[in-house]
Formats: C-alpha cells, structure tokens, sequence
C-alpha cells in the first residue's frame, strides 16, 4: 500500500507477516486479554490496523523531521512570507498526527487492558464495524450522536462556554 502527502509516498507493508511482527514488537511478553466485547480474530484485525495506522503516523513524523527548514538557510526575504504559511500548514498537519497518535496510544492501551470496544460513556459493547471503520472511537454510535447533538445545540443555541448561560441571558444578541 502506497499513501502520497506532500509528494513523498510511504510505502508500508501489509503482508500477514509484517503485521504479525508489529502485533509483536507491540506486545512483547504482553498478553492479549480475553475480551468479552470482541473474539480473538476480530480483535487481532482491529489490532493490525492500529499498528499499522501508528507505523505510518510515526514513519511520516520521522520523515517530516528531516525536512524542517532552517530560518538561516533562507535565500531570498521575499519568499519568507510563502515559507511562513507553508510552515504553519505543516504545523497544523503535525499537530493533528500527533493528536490522532494519543489517540491511537490510548486506544491500544484500552486494548491491554481489557476495555476496548466497551463505550466509556454507557458501558454498552461498541459494534464491531464501528471500531473497523474508526478503531479509536471510544463512544458507541449513540454516546457519540448524542454527543454531536449537544454540541450542535451549544453552537447553534449560542451558549457561553464559560458561564453556560445563552447571549441573550448576558445581555447580548
């Protein structure tokens, strides 16, 4: 599998033996717990494509090291300003990889210890096809409408977050 950004490709490999050797290198003298939500294949799937989503995110942080720019190798002052934006695009970028990894981390930390796949709001087994399609989801698909919900209703019902009161209850329209 071949993933292009900012014109490099990343090639990852997707045999079984690679992803047993990441399921591997993960666990070292860890062992998998029973889990009660989800049977050994379907959890071992969802633990491949956590692996392999956290080798690509690190691979690209590795690669994106090399390339920084150093301010004093700057040739012309004129292209600063484009080089600024550029940089403040692939700071953007970082961040977000950086924030999807925690999450990643977090959710092959749930996997060790024996909570993944249970809804941290409800305690209801999220679905498998859920965590298939968003393997670092921590709500089941209600929780997280729910959620959604709520934070579509303090937008659009112009709530402070601060004093949790409406603008026209402070005053303001």
């Amino acid at each position: 599998m071949v993933y292009m950004m900012n014109e490099t490709s990343y090639e990852f490999d997707m045999t079984e033996a690679a992803m047993e050797r990441r399921k591997k290198d993960f666990l070292s003298e860890k062992k998998l717990p029973k889990s009660d939500v989800l049977p050994v294949t379907k959890l071992n799937k969802i633990l491949n494509k956590l692996l392999v989503e956290r080798a690509k995110l690190l691979q690209i942080e590795k690669d994106q090291e090399k390339f920084c720019l150093d301010k004093n190798e700057l040739a012309d002052p004129l292209d600063e300003a484009s080089i600024n934006i550029q940089a403040s695009q692939e700071l953007r970028f970082r961040n977000r990889n950086i924030f999807y990894l925690k999450k990643i981390n977090k959710s092959l930390d749930r996997v060790l210890d024996g909570s993944y796949g249970h809804c941290e709001e409800c305690d209801e087994d999220i679905s498998f096809e859920r965590l298939m399609a968003r393997p670092t989801a921590q709500l089941c698909i209600l929780c997280k409408e729910e959620a959604e919900l709520g934070e579509r209703n303090s937008i659009f019902g112009k709530k402070s977050k601060s004093l949790g009161k409406s603008l026209t209850e402070l005053g303001r329209s």
